[in-house]
C-alpha cells in the first residue's frame, strides 16, 4: 500500500514538470527591418532587408505578406505582420501590425 502511495506522489508531482516548447513559425521581423523599408525601394531591395516572404498573393501580385508568430510554451502568442503593397516594381504602401492573443 506505501509502495503504491508513493508511485501515485511521485507521477503527481512530475506531472507539474512538463515541458512545452516555444514554437517560431514565419519571417523573423525586427523594428530596424520595417524601418529600413521606404516607398520607392524595388521588390529586390525589399527582398535584402525581409527576405522571402511567407505568404505570397496568388491573385495579386503587386501584394507581399510577411508574418511571424511566436507562441511560448506557458505564455500568450504573439504575431507580427508586415504588409507591402507595390505598384509596378516599385513599393508603394507599408502596413505594420503587432499584437497578441
Amino acid at each position: 500500500m506505501q509502495k503504491l502511495f508513493l508511485l501515485f506522489a511521485t507521477l503527481f508531482a512530475l506531472t507539474g514538470c512538463v515541458h512545452k516548447m516555444d514554437i517560431e513559425q514565419g519571417n523573423i521581423i525586427t523594428p530596424e527591418m520595417v524601418s529600413s523599408l521606404h516607398t520607392g525601394m524595388t521588390k529586390e531591395e525589399v527582398k535584402e532587408i525581409m527576405g522571402t516572404p511567407m505568404l505570397l498573393n496568388t491573385f495579386d501580385d503587386d501584394r507581399v505578406s510577411y508574418v511571424y508568430t511566436f507562441k511560448p510554451g506557458h505564455g500568450t502568442q504573439t504575431e507580427k505582420m508586415v504588409t507591402l503593397i507595390f505598384r509596378g516594381n516599385r513599393l508603394k504602401e507599408i502596413n505594420s501590425s503587432l499584437y497578441s492573443r
